[in-house]
């Protein structure tokens, strides 16, 4: 049976990482942060299929390995996997300093942005036509 209360809250979370990146994108902030939330983001939101299905959240950051199951249940294309890891990426080197640290530019992050929009809207919609769908 879904868990689409527990769906929803993640997915809630998501909503709020993904506004704080666009009040960032907005004021032209650090756009290594902008890259976090936009990360956390798309991690929370793929973590709310998990929810919604009952399994288990895998204790991870890694967007590829968490879309794996994603894919699966939405049928959300797999040829976005390449911005996946780009945008993993962004967790491991522009969380922590060190010689894999970098600072992506605006462009960058505003495309990713507007990539993230569009998923957590496919995961809302997927969410909801279920609902649909059970009735």
């Amino acid at each position: 049976m879904p868990n689409r209360t527990y769906a929803l809250e993640w997915h809630e979370l998501a909503h709020r990482n993904l506004e704080t990146a666009r009040v960032l994108i907005r004021e032209k902030h650090f756009t290594d942060s902008i890259a976090l939330e936009i990360h956390q983001a798309l991690e929370k939101s793929f973590k709310a299929i998990y929810a919604y299905h009952g399994i288990s959240i895998p204790r991870t950051h890694s967007l590829p390995l968490l879309f794996s199951f994603v894919q699966e249940k939405t049928g959300i294309s797999d040829t976005i996997s390449g911005d996946l890891i780009i945008i993993s990426d962004y967790y491991e080197s522009e969380g922590y300093p060190g010689p894999r640290y970098f600072v992506p530019d605006r462009e960058e992050v505003e495309k990713y942005f507007d990539f993230a929009e569009e998923i957590l809207n496919t995961v809302f919609n997927y969410l909801h036509r279920e609902k649909e769908v059970e009735s």
